[in-house]
């Protein structure tokens, strides 16, 4: 069940609460800044994105990819990955600061194919669209770490503005 973060006890992943509340509460910052609504957590999104960063880091090589599709039960989740050197080093508040650091190179514009690859994490957080997000994270054999967050709805769509 999907309920605003507030009265999410569980995550719904390995993230901790307190972590999960702090990459929630970053997020929201930022759409605030934007004009575009706060999302709640879902821990379905959340184990989703959690089932992702566990196989990036157990089966893939520590290796990060996006899913070729993103989405379940006929949904569309957008997608933010991030890597970190070092579990200790790194923790899920540090993957929402690097994808809001695109913010730099976005001119306020619909996307397209030449905007989109160097600022989609950033304009996925601020998606004026998504409603919820979960984030998952796991450790690498060799002690690196994988933040995958997941976004419901998408966004990200050409020739549409974030916000």
């Amino acid at each position: 069940m999907d309920r605003s973060f507030a009265q999410v006890t569980n995550t719904g992943s390995k993230i901790s609460v307190k972590d999960a509340q702090e990459i929630l509460a970053h997020h929201n910052k930022v759409r605030k800044k934007v004009g575009s609504p706060a999302l709640i957590w879902s821990t379905k999104l959340a184990a989703y994105a959690q089932s992702w960063a566990d196989h990036l880091a157990n089966e893939n090589n520590c290796e990060i990819e996006h899913r070729a599709v993103c989405g379940e039960d006929g949904k569309t989740y957008g997608e933010n990955i991030f890597w970190g050197s070092s579990a200790t080093s790194f923790k899920p508040i540090d993957a929402s600061l690097s994808w809001y650091s695109e913010i730099k190179k976005y001119a306020y514009a619909k996307l397209n194919g030449s905007n989109w690859h160097n600022t989609g994490h950033y304009t996925q957080m601020v998606w004026k669209n998504t409603k919820e997000m979960g984030v998952g994270v796991a450790v690498c054999p060799n002690g690196a770490i994988i933040i995958v967050a997941n976004y419901y709805p998408a966004g990200n769509y050409m020739g549409q503005y974030p916000y």
